[in-house]
This record gives C-alpha cells, structure tokens and sequence, in this order.
C-alpha cells in the first residue's frame, strides 16, 4: 500500500488532546488572573510607587488573559472543529469514488482535501504565533513583577535572599499543583458523559492598608464528573495550596504586602509556562496536519505515476475509516462537547480555595 493514513488520524488524535488539555487548563488559570483584586498599600507612602506598579501590571495581565479567553481559546475550539470536518470529507471518499471510479476523478478529490489539510494548517500556524506572542507578553509581565517585588521588600526592610529562596519553593509547589491538575484533565479528556468543573478562590489573606485583600492568581480547581480520581486529586490540591499560603504568610519572612506581591509575581511565571506548553501542543497540531497533507499528496503521486490503482486507493480509505479514524471522530465529539460545555463556577476570590475544592468534590460524588 502507498501509506498508512491511520499515522496520520493517531497524530491528529493526539495533537488534539494535548491541545485542548492545555487550552482547559489555561482558560481557568486566565480566569483567576482576572479576578484578581487590586492591591492597597494606603497609609505608607514610601509603597505607594509600588502599588501604583502591581496594579498597572496587573490590568496588564488582565488585557492578556482576555486575550486568551475571546481569541486564542476559539480558535483552538475551530481547530476540532476542522479536524471534524476533514474527516468527514475524507470518510466520504469510499462512496462519492466508488469501485471504478477514474484517476482524474480521484486526483481531483485528493487535491481538494490536500487544500483542506493546508488551510486547517495554517489555522494551526496562526494559533502557534498568538500563544508565541501571549508567552512573549506574559513572561515579561512577570519579569516586570519580579523585579516590583525585590523593589518592595528593600523598602521595608526585607531580605532579598529570603525572596529567593521562598520564590524557588514557590515554584516547586506550583509545578507540582499543575501536575496535580493536568492529571485531572488528561484522564478526564474524551471520557464519555464527562463534564469538567471549575472553580477560581482565594489561596491565601493578606492584610494591607486595614483591609484584607486575597491572593487568587493561579488559585484554581479543575475537576471531572464520575471520575474517581477525583477526590484523591482534591486531597492532593488542598495539601499544595496549604503549603503555599503558608510560605507567602510567614510574618516573621516576608509583610503582607510583600507576600501578595510574590504570589501575584509567582502566579504570572506560573501562568507563562502553561503558555509555553501551550505552544507546543499547537506545534505538535501543526505537525499533524502536515503529515496528513503530506499522505494525501503521496496517494495523488502513486495514483499519478501509476504506482497504486484507484481500487486500492478506495481500499486504503475504507480501511483508515473503519480503524483509527473512527478513534479519532469519537475523541472529536466527546472533547468538543467538553470544551464547550465545561461548567465555570462564579469566580469567589473572598473564599478559599481549598473549601471550593470540597464543594466541588461533593458535586462530583453526589
């Protein structure tokens, strides 16, 4: 046979599910990013340069996760919808070139679905440039952070070595809660009646200018319906989340003020390097198209050169149709229908995040 078209179906499968796990996970994080409150630093006027810093990055930060939320995410939503597409197209081939049917015929209709395949690519292309770009604005965000953050403990008297240290930890916890959540979600995706709720809460208070205001950047819970992982992943989320409220409240380490400003600053990196594994999963679906109109123009070619007949051409679509592409068709449906139908919980930043997971946890289980 010319090629095995099932390579191409398990590249698009899987391309696809990478895609959408981070595009599920990055929508929630971009969620707690704007719900984030101001900070207030009223009464110290020695903080007030700095306060004015935090909250003009913040509505930064806020302008990018609006930018993910109503132009990256549905384009990667318009993604498994032309994988859906194409591969009703492709299916079709068997019956609108039936036994006998000619080579020209055949060359046309593989010509058009080559067209399809590159279209859809560089749909792929674009997402790649604007998660390149949204990384790009968000990895200077938290650069512009960190160095707000060192700024703000010298002025009131901080050790900056005690920021870096917590920061390195910080960072540990935070890899380990993405971790705890990207399980959720992979082994969730493409489950049948699978519905995925999301809650955004506050990680930790902290008391600036008399009031309290709540760290909620990168305070998140992601979880799935009938899933029995689910309470396990909760307990996981809970001790995590408690760990680092208990780093950035240490009195005797860092001010309130301080604290917040590194959990916002934390909370950004974080949220960058969810982008960046974002990037990836949209190369990776870049790829996949490539290959697909690479097989598609390998048949053309045999087809042409006389190499395959057009019996066997038919024979090599009816069998993609009837193995890995019907694979491929399922995850389709079920993961669009997730992906649209996911279940957003009203953002609470006054609450924790660690009683949210267990409102969550008894929806689940009820």
């Amino acid at each position: 046979m010319s090629v095995d078209l099932n390579h191409g179906a398990t590249e698009i499968d899987s391309a696809n599910k990478s895609q959408a796990s981070q595009g599920l996970i990055i929508q929630t994080y971009c969620q707690s990013v704007k719900s984030q409150p101001a900070v207030n630093f009223a009464g110290y006027d020695n903080l007030k340069r700095y306060e004015q810093d935090i909250n003009t990055g913040l509505g930064q930060a806020k302008a990018h996760a609006d930018t993910y939320i109503n132009v990256i995410q549905p384009t990667i939503i318009t993604n498994i919808s032309n994988i859906s597409n194409y591969y009703a197209m492709q299916n079709a081939i068997p019956v609108v070139l039936p036994a006998g049917a000619t080579s020209e015929r055949w060359l046309q209709i593989l010509a058009t679905l080559e067209k399809m395949a590159t279209a859809h690519k560089a749909t792929a292309d674009a997402t790649v440039t604007a998660l390149n770009g949204l990384y790009n604005n968000l990895t200077e965000d938290a650069g512009s952070f960190t160095d707000t953050v060192g700024k703000l403990n010298s002025a009131v008297n901080g050790d900056n070595g005690v920021i870096s240290s917590i920061n390195d930890q910080l960072k540990d916890i935070q890899s380990r809660i993405d971790g705890t959540i990207a399980g959720v979600v992979v082994s969730g995706l493409a489950i049948v009646g699978g519905v995925f709720l999301t809650a955004v809460g506050g990680i930790a208070e902290f008391v600036t200018a008399g009031t309290s205001t709540p760290l909620v950047v990168l305070g998140v819970a992601i979880t799935l319906a009938g899933v029995g992982g689910a309470v396990a992943a909760g307990l996981a989320l809970k001790g995590l989340y408690d760990s680092k409220a208990r780093l950035l409240t240490d009195k005797s380490r860092l001010s309130d003020e301080v604290g917040l400003a590194l959990g916002i600053s934390q909370g950004f990196s974080g949220l960058s390097n969810q982008v960046q594994g974002a990037v990836t999963a949209a190369l990776q679906m870049s790829k996949a198209w490539n290959i697909l109109s690479s097989d598609l123009g390998t048949v053309a070619d045999d087809i042409r050169q006389g190499r395959l007949s057009t019996d066997d051409a038919r024979t090599l679509f009816l069998t993609a149709a009837n193995s890995q592409v019907q694979q491929v068709t399922q995850d389709i449906s079920i993961i669009k229908g997730q992906m649209t139908g996911v279940t957003n919980l009203e953002p609470m930043p006054n609450r924790n995040i660690k009683d949210i997971i267990d409102d969550l946890e008894r929806r689940v289980v009820a």
